[in-house]
Formats: C-alpha cells, structure tokens, sequence
C-alpha cells in the first residue's frame, strides 16, 4: 500500500480500564478479561478509495476526536479427570470499536474470533509420537468499517497437528492446514483485495 503522512496530527491521550480474572483447578482453568478504552486525537490510518500509478492502494493518516475501543477476552482450558492427556482449550476475541466523529467504523480492526483446540498428548503411551491436535478457527464477520473498507464474511478454518519426537529431543511437527480449503482473507491482512 501507499501512505500518505500528516504532519498536522497531535499526540494521542487515552485512558485504559483493563480487569483480568482468573481461576483454575486440577482441571479446569478460566480466564476473563475485560477492557475499555478511551482515546482523543486518535490517529488512524484510512483508505482512500484512490490507487497509485503503480497500482497500491492510497491510505491517509488522519485523527479523531474521540474514539472508544471495548471488548473482552477469555479462555477455558479443560482436561478431565478420566482422559488426563486430553486437553481441551476454548479462546474468544470480542472487540467492539466506536468512532464518535464519523459515521464510518475504524480502519483495519479485526474480526471477532472463537478459537478451539483439542489436543491429546501421547508422550505417556508413544517414544516417537508427542500429541496429535486439532485447531479450529472462526472469525465472525467484520461489519464494522472504514469508507472505502468491505465488509469481510465469517470464515472457518480448521488446522491438523502431529507432534514427533525424535532421538535426543529431536522434534518435528507435521500439520495440515486449512483442511477444508477455505478460501479467506483476513479484515487486517495487507494483501486484501490484491
């Protein structure tokens, strides 16, 4: 992409509130994590809707008077009692963003996200295999933009890890990823709509 400088912004000034909690046992652990932010004169970057000469997108730095940033993350790791190898984690990313002087979203904020893991850990009953693991990704979809930004769709990935453990900590992890050949670009990524 091409940015355009602005030697015009001002310093950024915010205020965090930010509470963590987080609890465990044998086997269950819990995290929750909260979170506001309240931030004037916040510099963003903007597409501009323009391309260059050279074909890359043109963004333009430019400040807001107020802008709040909320959300939450947490996590839940299980294994139960009977199955102790297996390993069971659950993750979610919920980010809610308000621009107070446009009626546009924020530029480049991520989609809110459900992450799953379910791991089974095989070093007690293998000397070569460590685990073998599955990882599922949901990104919900970004309705929340900047002008000139698209709205990006939900998507589903799932990820396939085979951990081994070869002679004297020798280790290697073949893994299979998107398995389903989910075709998707990240809100974020740099490479959207290239």
């Amino acid at each position: 992409r091409y940015e355009i400088g602005n030697e015009a912004l001002n310093i950024e000034y915010a205020n965090q509130f930010d509470l963590k909690y987080q609890w465990a046992n044998d086997h269950l652990g819990f995290v929750f994590n909260p979170y506001a932010q309240y931030i004037s004169d916040f510099i963003s970057i903007n597409p501009t809707g323009e391309t260059s000469t050279q074909g890359y997108k043109i963004y333009n730095y430019l400040q807001y008077n107020q802008v709040e940033i909320k959300g939450f993350e947490m996590n839940i790791h299980y294994h139960p009692h009977q199955l102790h190898n297996l390993h069971l984690e659950q993750s979610y990313s919920f980010l809610d963003t308000k621009n107070k002087d446009d009626i546009h979203g924020l530029a480049l904020v991520p989609a809110n996200s459900i992450k799953t893991k379910v791991l089974f850990d095989l070093s007690d009953y293998s000397k070569t295999i460590d685990y073998v693991s599955m990882y599922h990704t949901h990104k919900f979809t970004q309705d929340s933009y900047a002008e000139y930004e698209e709205l990006t769709p939900a998507y589903n990935v799932i990820n396939l890890q085979l951990g081994l453990n070869f002679y004297k900590g020798i280790n290697c992890v073949l893994a299979l990823n998107n398995l389903l050949n989910e075709t998707y670009t990240p809100h974020i990524s740099r490479v959207r709509g290239v």
